[in-house]
């Protein structure tokens, strides 16, 4: 299964304290998955076509961009976030892991085909969440977090990330201690609770979510 090592966020370390993060030279450890702020992109352990025609830049711990692979499966082999064993930082925030990114596209019939041949994987589901006059989403599992891909008509873009924490509203507390704009918690779509960030804070859609409770 392919694995999302690297993930571009948008805004700087000031605005990424403010959420609760903890951030050394511009990367927030998060699991598996090195952040470097910037702007949105991502990098995955293996390619199996070229990850230009999905339309997001393109990372490397080396370089933050790698060019396009015309075929053939591209290994990021020196990415720190896949090889490093050092643990990350504890969050303020007690986030553990990346849920999901949201990657909006204009189709998702041809966004579905690009992503499976990228990752060469299938999509693990393809349905309306939020019913019949909602979007239709596809979701990859890429390691820890999910892709999510909505479509929506416009060019092809990550718009947004959701981090998971165990305990939501000690994470708001603690981002409303740091200065963070953050909403109250609400039942969300896919089950447990949600809480938004204003999106203006780095004009960028940021969610803290809380997993439902096991049965």
């Amino acid at each position: 299964m392919p694995t999302l090592t690297r993930l571009g966020l948008p805004g700087n370390e000031q605005a990424w304290a403010a959420l609760g993060f903890t951030s050394t030279h511009g990367e927030i450890r998060i699991g598996h998955v090195t952040c470097t702020l910037g702007e949105p992109g991502w990098g995955f352990d293996e390619t199996h076509a070229d990850p230009a025609q999905l339309g997001v830049p393109y990372l490397t711990s080396d370089t933050g961009r790698a060019p396009g692979n015309p075929g053939g499966m591209h290994a990021a082999g020196n990415n720190r976030a896949a090889t490093r064993a050092d643990q990350p930082s504890p969050h303020a925030n007690g986030v553990t892991i990346v849920d999901h990114v949201v990657y909006w596209v204009p189709d998702l019939d041809r966004a579905a085909t690009d992503l499976t041949a990228v990752l060469g994987i299938p999509p693990r589901r393809r349905f309306f969440p939020r019913g019949p006059d909602g979007p239709e989403m596809a979701f990859y599992r890429v390691g820890e977090p999910f892709i999510e891909a909505v479509s929506y008509g416009g060019p092809p873009a990550l718009l947004g990330v959701a981090f998971l924490t165990p305990d939501l509203d000690a994470a708001v507390a603690a981002i409303r201690a740091a200065g963070g704009p953050i909403g109250d918690p609400k039942p969300a779509v896919q089950g447990g609770r949600i809480a938004s960030v204003w999106r203006g804070h780095v004009n960028w859609g940021i969610a803290f979510m809380e997993p439902k409770p096991r049965n």
